[in-house]
């Protein structure tokens, strides 16, 4: 499925939860029966907003503060729950279409997520493993966003050019790990999306669809 790029070609690398995958509402449910678990209540909406505009990790720092488990057991925690509601994984709608029409056109795609281990089982589900050429995850153990450091090592290792290379996120951090890095900025904010803007971003779009015409 994936095209061979020629030098001058295009490259799109690609974050997954809220790009690429409609992951959201998985992860946030999966925190708020984390906290439950734990004795805490919480609201599932500022589970979200956090997940969103911050990260999963970060959720479970503020739940780790309040009972005084580690933020390892809890992420182990966490883990199993949601890897539970994993078959529930869906597609943004378009995803699939966008990533066939690009690469159609000669672009090669990769990912960098602060997704872990369950990133290749994922991907394999959801059928969107041929894609990639490369996908890069917390695994890999680069500095996290927004370090521009496993962006530096995907544009280093395949020769991508940073004028032809493209990084599509949800957050306002992946535009400042792409900026970082000196590469292209695509943010996907779709009207019910909590990300504010910052002009860290080159593009921005409502919908997956709309990168074709960039």
């Amino acid at each position: 499925m994936q095209t061979k790029c020629d030098k001058n070609g295009r490259a799109y690398i690609w974050d997954l939860d809220g790009t690429l995958l409609d992951s959201y509402g998985i992860i946030t449910e999966s925190l708020y029966e984390t906290y439950l678990e734990c004795g805490v209540e919480a609201e599932r909406e500022e589970l979200h907003r956090i997940a969103i505009i911050d990260s999963v990790t970060r959720a479970l720092e503020e739940l780790s503060a309040k009972t005084g488990i580690s933020v390892l057991e809890l992420k182990e925690r966490y883990s199993l729950i949601s890897e539970r509601r994993k078959p529930d994984m869906r597609t943004i709608p378009g995803a699939k279409e966008l990533l066939t029409f690009l690469a159609q056109s000669g672009a090669v795609h990769y990912v960098y997520t602060h997704r872990g281990a369950s990133t290749e089982s994922v991907l394999s589900a959801l059928s969107l493993t041929p894609f990639f050429k490369e996908v890069v995850t917390a695994k890999s153990g680069f500095a996290r966003k927004p370090a521009p450091d496993a962006l530096l090592y995907l544009i280093d290792k395949h020769q991508l050019d940073p004028e032809n290379t493209y990084y599509v996120g949800d957050r306002t951090i992946d535009m400042d790990c792409a900026k970082n890095a000196g590469i292209k900025r695509i943010l996907f904010a779709p009207p019910d999306s909590y990300c504010i803007p910052n002009g860290s971003e080159q593009y921005l779009v409502e919908k997956l669809s709309e990168i074709a015409e960039i």
